[in-house]
């Protein structure tokens, strides 16, 4: 699958990392650090920022496909759709694999219902972007995960 996304959208838009672990924490850093972190993915809890929690049940090798800003254009509108942060997948990714398209708010859970429908029209965007690219096909299961860290709810198992 990284391949077709390289070959869809260049080197210069999505960070690509692979990892190996049965625990993964997906964080972003962006406003934390006023651009100067991003989204990162680690094999252990970083103990500076709340994080989303996936885990499996074995190690796994998966890699993190991470959207730099203004990673995806819409030529039928003339403009950058929203996005996520990342997506995640098996490094050895086939047909039968999982795909999981993760977003990350770091807002008072008092905000939550206010970021509902922007974070549901961001994934939306990108699985249409992906298939509609071919990256993976039109009827292919995909998981997404939006996660609110200060909520407290952070686990996907």
């Amino acid at each position: 699958m990284k391949n077709d996304i390289i070959r869809e959208f260049g080197q210069d838009k999505i960070m690509h990392r692979g990892y190996y672990s049965d625990e993964f924490h997906v964080v972003d850093y962006t406003k934390r650090t006023m651009s100067k972190r991003d989204v990162e993915v680690h094999c252990i809890k970083p103990t500076d920022i709340e994080s989303l929690k996936v885990v499996h049940q074995a190690k796994l090798h998966i890699t993190a496909s991470i959207f730099k800003p203004h990673c995806f254009w819409s030529e039928a509108d003339e403009k950058y759709l929203k996005q996520c942060e990342c997506v995640l997948y098996p490094t050895r990714f086939t047909n039968d694999s999982w795909i999981m398209f993760v977003e990350i708010k770091y807002c008072k859970p008092k905000n939550y219902l206010e970021y509902r429908d922007n974070i549901k029209d961001k994934f939306r965007d990108n699985v249409k972007v992906f298939r509609d690219k071919g990256i993976f096909s039109q009827n292919k299961v995909v998981h997404a995960v939006a996660s609110f860290p200060k909520k407290g709810k952070t686990d996907f198992h």
